[in-house]
């Protein structure tokens, strides 16, 4: 690969997305002190001092960052875009060598500008209220997520601030671009369901048989001791299995041990997050045609089924036995899309009324909302498609999850589809998952 020199430019490119690290040096963004509720990390009296101690919090003017495909010539020197603004210098903390070498090593990231100034990388642990936090509380457990490191460039040096790149293998590299390759197909799926509620064009059918096929793949290469492909990985006969065969059984054929740090890789490349959007993506195209029962009255109905449970299957592998990622699920908000009718009253009939007086129904509204991933898991659990047993896996693993996820609600919830579907295997198994005596599950206390 090409040599990477210390004090040389060079551009730093985010892997998941594909983007290129920006920093906006025409306009501050304020200091520390001003711009964020720094969190200090240090216990009184101690000598060690991490990310977000006070000593940070009066270090000078910040600079915001971004993430650019490109850069722009037509931007001006310093501006977010400008070819200058998406460089940057690696310097090293002990200079051994004038090259980064094979090995790990400890390095400042800087960034120069035009006028001579230099800007010195800056990761505060900072209070996060995120996108929208408005449409997305924090949930009744507290977050992971209410806070984290807020990376921007600072006028003044800390020795704080330094970063350990570690060396890639060539196998973790071959890894890396094959979960990244499977990323777009997901993606691809879902944005097809929301085009087709608003365009009422149809998701193309062939496109089920290229997302299992997908699935398949990737259960074969997260669990550690795969059995031999079903049906000599025939898609369409794996399709069949998925139809004839409840989502319980079905999760049973596709069980087993998952790689911890491949589960780790897709968790940090946002793949997870790709399957678990293309999970929801049919009940946002119902929410927004007014439909009631999923794949209700469409044509390959069968098909869209199949690839719900695959997908299904690929988030439980991806959980399976790893209490990390079951939190972050548990934490993890998706946006559903809602049509809201207006209400209509006598104050309101004028304004609904078309040109002759006649009342007209009056337009819905496309909003977007963003709800606990576990709440979909939940609401998803009548369709018998794989989102019960999904729920059970994360149920099972630990009391920290149970307490996370188990309220009355709950309870009453899956009463509610005992009572109208009932009594199936993966509502026992859910319930058995709950009950727990001294950290341990208890059938007999199910069963009573």
């Amino acid at each position: 690969c090409t040599e990477v020199r210390f004090n040389s430019p060079l551009r730093l490119k985010h892997v998941p997305s594909g983007k290129f690290l920006a920093v906006d040096s025409s306009k501050s963004v304020g200091s520390t002190e001003k711009q964020f509720d720094v969190q200090d990390n240090r216990n009184e009296g101690s000598a060690e001092v991490g990310n977000g101690g006070v000593e940070e919090a009066n270090r000078g003017v910040l600079y915001d960052v971004a993430l650019l495909f490109d850069s722009d010539s037509s931007k001006d020197e310093g501006k977010l875009g400008s070819i200058s603004s998406m460089l940057f210098y690696l310097m090293p903390i002990d200079l051994t060598s004038e090259t980064l070498q094979h090995g790990a090593a400890a390095v400042r990231l800087e960034h120069r500008t035009a006028d001579g100034q230099t800007l010195y990388f800056y990761a505060p642990h900072v209070l996060k209220p995120g996108i929208n936090h408005t449409e997305r509380p924090a949930p009744p457990w507290g977050s992971s997520k209410e806070r984290g490191f807020k990376m921007c460039f600072s006028s003044e040096f800390s020795s704080l601030d330094v970063l350990r790149v570690q060396p890639l293998s060539d196998k973790d590299s071959e890894q890396l671009s094959y979960f990244i390759s499977k990323i777009p197909l997901f993606k691809l799926y879902a944005y097809r369901w929301h085009t087709s509620a608003l365009s009422g064009e149809t998701v193309p059918v062939d496109l089920t048989e290229c997302v299992v096929s997908q699935c398949m793949d990737l259960l074969h290469v997260l669990r550690k001791s795969p059995p031999p492909a079903r049906h000599g990985g025939s898609v369409s006969e794996n399709m069949r299995d998925a139809q004839v065969n409840g989502p319980l059984q079905f999760s049973v054929f596709h069980a087993g041990a998952a790689h911890t740090l491949l589960q780790k890789m897709c968790l940090e490349l946002k793949l997870l997050d790709a399957v678990f959007d293309a999970t929801v993506a049919p009940y946002n195209y119902n929410n927004l045609v007014g439909k009631g029962k999923v794949f209700q009255g469409l044509s390959h109905a069968e098909n869209f089924k199949s690839v719900q449970m695959f997908l299904y299957v690929v988030v439980q592998c991806l959980v399976r036995d790893n209490l990390a990622i079951q939190k972050y699920v548990t934490d993890k908000y998706s946006r559903v899309w809602i049509l809201e009718k207006p209400k209509v009253t006598p104050a309101t009939i004028e304004d609904i009324s078309d040109s002759d007086g006649e009342e007209t129904e009056p337009k819905a509204k496309l909003i977007k909302k963003y709800v606990l991933c576990k709440d979909l898991i939940i609401e998803h659990g009548t369709d018998s498609l794989g989102a019960t047993v999904t729920l059970g896996q994360l149920l099972k693993s630990s009391e920290a999850i149970i307490q996370r996820l188990v309220d009355n609600d709950l309870m009453l919830r899956f009463k509610h589809l005992v009572s109208s579907i009932g009594p199936e295997l993966r509502f026992i198994n859910l319930f058995n998952a709950i009950c727990f005596i001294e950290g341990r599950p208890s059938r007999p206390s199910q069963e009573m």
